[in-house]
């Protein structure tokens, strides 16, 4: 199973994002397709911060569990008060860095294929189809603007 290894408080904990993570998510905050920005745990606020400790609580339970399927011994599961609570200011960026990189290892596709360069972000994909379209409208309206401006200020044509 994939994780990302954190260590705290003197123990190592598997931050893993699964499919139940994403649905805690997706139930806690609604469905987004960019859970960062939705969530704000990367945001330097007392709010990106709750919500952080929340997200690094719930992939290190799931991460736990995935331990315990395994068969390895069981270990005490970290709590969002204990990480909301036991992190030095400067430290807090370590948290932050390994729930960015255990979503990311969540989402990643392991994609068979000679290369790599074709494997699509499906994410990425549709953010940029959503950015052209909004600059495609947003393009019309400066035109329909222009026009009507022209309209007004320019001498009526006469023949």
């Amino acid at each position: 199973m994939k994780h990302i290894d954190f260590e705290f408080d003197g123990k190592t904990y598997a931050l893993s994002f699964t499919a139940e993570a994403l649905f805690t998510v997706y139930d806690k905050f609604g469905y987004t397709s960019d859970i960062l920005k939705t969530t704000q745990v990367l945001e330097p606020t007392l709010e990106g911060w709750k919500n952080c400790c929340w997200l690094a609580a719930l992939m290190a339970s799931q991460g736990e569990l995935q331990r315990r399927n395994r068969g390895e011994d069981r270990q005490a599961m970290v709590t969002m008060e204990q990480l909301r609570s036991g992190f030095m200011a400067a430290e807090s960026h370590r948290l932050r860095a390994a729930v960015r990189d255990a979503l990311e290892q969540g989402f990643q596709r392991d994609v068979p294929s000679e290369d790599e360069d074709q494997e699509v972000n499906l994410v990425l994909l549709e953010r940029e189809e959503a950015e052209k379209k909004t600059k495609a409208a947003a393009a019309a309206v400066v035109r329909s603007w222009l026009r009507r401006l022209t309209d007004c200020t320019s001498a009526p044509k006469t023949p």
